[in-house]
């Protein structure tokens, strides 16, 4: 519990800085799925059209389904990133405003 004589700090650069930092990560995440999307597109399909070709591919089990899910949970991943990046800027707008607030409180 913070008494009268505890100071409560905001770092507001701190969170600016920390939103920049997430906001590479999410874009590093953006870019591997970006080169791996380009690189196994451009290969095609090369396990081929025959019956042992299509049980690979096919099905809740087969590679397109996988690669489906994982570019999916790797883009989730990557807003997910986003979103904290956006939270951590509102978070440095909302500490400006209220010490600037609470500093016109005190003139």
């Amino acid at each position: 519990m913070l008494t009268m004589s505890d100071r409560l700090e905001a770092y507001e650069d701190l969170l600016i800085t920390a939103a920049g930092k997430t906001d590479k990560v999410r874009d590093g995440i953006e870019k591997v799925v970006s080169t791996l999307v380009s690189a196994v597109d451009g290969r095609g399909t090369p396990w081929g059209d025959d019956t042992l070709g299509h049980n690979f591919a096919n099905g809740d089990q087969g590679y397109l389904a996988g690669k489906k899910n994982i570019l999916e949970g790797a883009s989730n991943m990557a807003g997910t990133f986003g979103n904290f990046s956006d939270g951590q800027k509102k978070a440095a707008e909302d500490l400006k405003k209220m010490d600037h607030d609470n500093g016109d409180g005190f003139q």
